[in-house]
């Protein structure tokens, strides 16, 4: 498919363990064979021992000894503690665990306003572009959503791929994060977007003979394809917000409103079609989560990773009469300096991980590097100037700094976003 948008502390001793950090990092990268800007190639190179030779977490994580201890007993014959390999079942969160989801906002949503706002190859009703573009404003503004909006946007964006087969799904989707830059986070774009820290996680997790499920609320086909190749995870181990799956003539029937009607079809009717998208099925989030996990594993899962309170129900599922040892482990946003955190959902979600026992896992205290040291934060502080064109063409703020506005039509003020429609 054709796809050509434009989305976009403290004293000298702490200063200078950064920069050493850092230098740390840039020596580790080096050694690893990844470039300065790395693909998607690069980051499937990323890989952890059985004994968790990890590079991108600080030596001294208290989330890092605890994955390594649980690991230990786990795997350990000897031990009281000991889970048969066949019942090593982890899962993990997408938006905000893998991958960034704060550049403005979840991949779903970015994957959406493309669609419907920037994507030649398709046109959208009125009523929907309209949407659309209320949406963003919200979005980009951060601004108050109505009630209901967030359900809408899910259903919406399943119209926007209704026709497509699998995998005409995950190559458009491939396209799009292979090319789509990151809104203010230098040399990275959407498709290599991805925790250095985490993918490490998983890896080590695989060496130790876990089975990693995804239970993530992004489409399933979308998943697939950011985690393809980059991660020891099999397709059939990804669990996540659904569509309908149907025969390609049911989509020309008068009377499809949403679910397929197979019983009211014979083999000779259905006989030779494609299998296509259909509409909006169910989202995979907060208790839902727990609800696919039981269907689709039958049993519960001894480790599991997230970010947020729709994650919550997942980690007390998990955690809870669990019969072999189990543990949960919630990623904090609280980084502003590398990424774009939100220390109010961070000590919110950091709270509720010492009320129940939770590990809590600082992203800014406990990994060394976030996207690698070629990739930093860009904010515009003095820059008044909009985005129309359809390449993103250098834009320099005053201090001679380059960044790049992050939508057509946005305007940058003073490091702040509005619309520009």
């Amino acid at each position: 498919m054709s796809n050509t948008s434009t989305y976009p502390s403290s004293g000298m001793a702490k200063k200078r363990m950064k920069s050493l950090l850092l230098t740390a990092v840039c020596i580790l990268t080096f050694a690893t064979g990844l470039s300065a800007q790395p693909t998607r190639a690069d980051l499937a190179k990323i890989r952890v021992s059985k004994e968790g030779d990890f590079k991108y977490w600080n030596s001294n994580s208290p989330a890092l000894k605890q994955l390594k201890d649980f690991v230990a007993d786990v795997t350990d014959e000897n031990s009281d503690k000991f889970v048969p390999v066949c019942d090593r079942i982890a899962t993990f969160d997408v938006d905000g665990t893998l991958l960034c989801e704060t550049a403005p906002y979840y991949f779903n949503w970015i994957l959406y306003f493309h669609r419907f706002l920037y994507d030649d190859t398709f046109t959208p009703t009125e009523e929907q572009q309209k949407f659309a573009k209320d949406l963003e404003d919200i979005v980009m503004n951060n601004k108050t959503m109505p009630e209901g909006w967030g359900d809408r946007q899910q259903e919406e964006q399943a119209m926007g791929f209704v026709g497509f087969t699998q995998k005409e799904m995950e190559d458009y989707v491939t396209h799009f994060i292979e090319t789509e830059p990151v809104w203010n986070l230098s040399n990275l774009t959407w498709g290599t977007a991805l925790y250095w820290p985490m993918i490490e996680v998983v890896s080590y997790l695989v060496a130790n003979d876990f089975k990693v499920f995804i239970c993530s609320g992004v489409d399933r086909d979308v998943c697939h394809a950011i985690i393809k190749d980059i991660y020891d995870i099999p397709r059939y181990q990804v669990m996540a917000s659904d569509v309908y799956y149907l025969p390609e003539a049911l989509l020309k029937e008068k009377e499809y409103k949403g679910s397929p009607f197979f019983e009211n079809y014979s083999f000779d009717q259905l006989k030779g079609q494609r299998v296509v998208r259909g509409t909006f099925k169910n989202l995979c989030t907060s208790f839902n989560k727990v609800d696919a996990i039981t269907r689709e594993l039958a049993q519960k899962p001894i480790l599991t990773w997230g970010n947020s309170t729709g994650d919550f129900p997942m980690f007390e599922f998990v955690t809870v009469d669990n019969p072999y040892p189990s543990i949960a482990f919630c990623l904090l946003c609280d980084d502003t300096e590398r990424e774009f955190g939100n220390p109010s959902k961070a000590e919110k979600c950091k709270t509720a991980c010492e009320q129940n026992g939770w590990v809590g896992v600082s992203m800014h205290d406990e990994w060394a590097t976030i996207y690698g040291p070629e990739v930093q934060r860009q904010i515009p502080t003095a820059v008044n100037t909009i985005n129309t064109n359809t390449t993103q063409e250098p834009i320099y703020n005053l201090q001679g700094q380059r960044i790049t506005t992050p939508y057509r039509g946005v305007n940058i003020q003073n490091g702040r976003k509005y619309l520009s429609r």
